[in-house]
């Protein structure tokens, strides 16, 4: 295999990219299939959880649906993204962001800052994260009435 131009690379750094801006857009947006449909629904996948825990693809995406269904609002905010092509089919996404959630209670939760990391591999042309890991405390509970 020969090694990708920067010109590919860039291309393919561009596809991710546009990929989390869909992902940011669905979340905030609540459309669970726009913010979801980029994690690929395969054995293979994981999801690695701030508690150590490692979930298969359907685990991960219905507890986001169940705790996005209970917000009124989520806004995301990002602090640095950068995608690290490894090859063609192949590329990493570290994220540093901070979340704010608001409850249909009136509540907030709040993440004042988060990492993550995606691996994202090409699968039937079109780039799907394999593995997701969270890096993050738990979020901070802001009552209604504070």
């Amino acid at each position: 295999m020969s090694p990708l131009t920067p010109v590919q690379k860039e291309k393919m750094e561009k596809e991710i990219n546009e990929i989390i801006v869909t992902l940011i857009k669905g979340c905030e947006t609540l459309d669970m299939d726009m913010a979801f449909g980029m994690f690929a629904n395969i054995p293979e996948f994981i999801m690695m959880g701030t508690d150590g825990s490692q979930v298969d693809h359907d685990t991960y995406v219905n507890n986001n649906i169940n705790y996005l269904s209970d917000c009124s609002a989520f806004d995301l905010k990002t602090f640095n993204g950068e995608t690290r092509v490894l090859d063609e089919n192949t590329a990493i996404y570290s994220w540093a962001y901070q979340a704010k959630a608001t409850l249909k209670s009136g509540d907030i939760d709040m993440v004042d800052r988060a990492g993550a990391t995606f691996v994202f591999r090409k699968i039937a042309d079109k780039w799907k994260v394999v593995y997701y890991h969270e890096a993050t405390v738990p979020p901070r509970r802001i009552s209604k009435g504070e």
